[in-house]
């Protein structure tokens, strides 16, 4: 049981996505600029170099780091309450705190405290909390300028392990996955008043996967991944661009979809995962099932694609897999953990070893080239890695550290 809150909460394209208006030196949100585990910063040359900057406590949280301006915002655990903070990304000196509600209670394994990712989009900071309060915070202040009960007002329901979405800006709007049989789906909301512009109820599993926004066939896209439907929507008004049916409305997608170069959608469930190839058929697009493997399960984090091939975790396996076939080029036991790409590297952090690992992203094996300790050993860390410019974010559950990366 688990595996399943480790993974919902972690929930590759190169040029391919629609958030490359983010400054290179930001990570605005869950798995980066293009939410994909990419980062367009150049990874340390060896880990043995970066310098830590400050380390502070916590009371719990799965909320990755999000950095932009030079100002760390994530979500934590403190008496109960589940708080937005931000800190200065150089001193880690708190500037603001903004009350989201109670905790949701961790059950069968899993911890107290948020699940979601805020999103940081210029002067403003939006964030979900576990039992489905979505606000709307200044990025300066903290101050509140909107907040919505999800599940009273739009018939969002919790899952088992608490409301995982984390929140996607794009276009002066932010949009939210929803799930339940009462819910209206995939809502948008203008970013500065928070009035709803438009819903998509086009699925209604409930799950955990955030929305991605992409360029697929040549037309800008919302990409939604849920047990019942996988689909994609324009931004500007929630229109329908294509749909397929999901593992299965009982079968809950923790991660969000990742999108490949050669308009590929590759999609993961406990399960397997399914890569789907997205067409334009005249003016419409389709989607059709490229192949689908036991053998590539993403328990914890993004699964990135690197000159044709895709990394990830498979349990307590590092796994590399060519991303036409899902054919298996090579398994490392490492222990379980998440990763990011940075370049030619990987930055893998050990769910209960306290290491962080630099590893070559290489097709014939694996390729470990310097390792430190970051956390104390046996402290769960499931949420991935930050990697910002020379700035680098980790997080455990009872600590948040920062690194600075030397210039080349």
């Amino acid at each position: 049981m688990r595996r399943r809150i480790l993974t919902l909460v972690l929930s590759a394209s190169l040029g391919v996505t629609g958030a490359a208006q983010n400054r290179p030196a930001s990570w605005p949100g869950l798995w980066g600029p293009s939410r994909n585990g990419e980062s367009p910063s150049a990874a340390p040359a060896s880990l043995d170099a970066v310098k830590e900057l400050w380390r502070k406590k916590s009371a719990g949280g799965y909320s990755e780091v999000a950095f932009a301006d030079g100002r760390a915002i994530t979500m934590e655990l403190r008496d109960g309450v589940d708080y937005v903070i931000a800190v200065d990304g150089d001193t880690g000196r708190e500037q603001w705190a903004a009350r989201i509600g109670d905790t949701f209670k961790g059950h069968d394994g899993s911890d107290d405290g948020p699940i979601a990712t805020p999103a940081i989009d210029g002067d403003m900071v939006f964030a979900a909390g576990p039992h489905g309060v979505l606000v709307g915070l200044d990025a300066t202040s903290g101050a509140e300028r909107w907040r919505h009960d999800l599940v009273r007002e739009f018939g969002a329901a919790v899952a088992g392990w608490g409301f995982g979405y984390s929140p996607l800006a794009v276009d002066g709007r932010v949009l939210i996955a929803t799930g339940g049989p009462k819910s209206r789906g995939l809502l948008a909301f203008d970013r500065a008043s928070g009035r709803l512009l438009w819903n998509a109820a086009h699925a209604r599993a409930d799950g955990y996967s955030s929305p991605v926004l992409a360029t697929l066939a040549g037309t800008r896209q919302v990409v939604v991944a849920a047990g019942d439907r996988i689909f994609a929507v324009t931004p500007a008004d929630g229109s329908l661009l294509w749909s397929i049916a999901g593992p299965g409305a009982d079968k809950a997608i923790a991660n969000p979809p990742i999108v490949l170069p050669g308009a590929r959608v590759l999609y993961s469930t406990w399960d397997e995962s399914v890569m789907l190839k997205i067409a334009k058929q005249g003016p419409a697009l389709s989607a059709a099932e490229a192949w689908r493997s036991p053998q590539l399960r993403a328990y914890n984090g993004p699964t990135v694609y690197r000159d044709g091939m895709l990394f990830a975790f498979v349990g307590p396996m590092l796994v590399c897999a060519d991303a036409n076939t899902a054919e298996i080029r090579w398994r490392e036991r490492i222990g379980a953990g998440t990763l990011i790409g940075a370049g030619a590297h990987l930055l893998v952090l050990g769910q209960t070893s306290g290491d962080l690992r630099l590893v070559r992203a290489a097709t014939t094996g694996y390729a470990e080239l310097s390792r430190t300790r970051v956390f104390t050993p046996e402290v769960i860390s499931v949420t991935g890695p930050t990697l910002a410019g020379n700035r680098m974010y980790l997080r455990n559950l009872r600590e948040i550290v920062a690194y600075r990366i030397p210039n080349p």
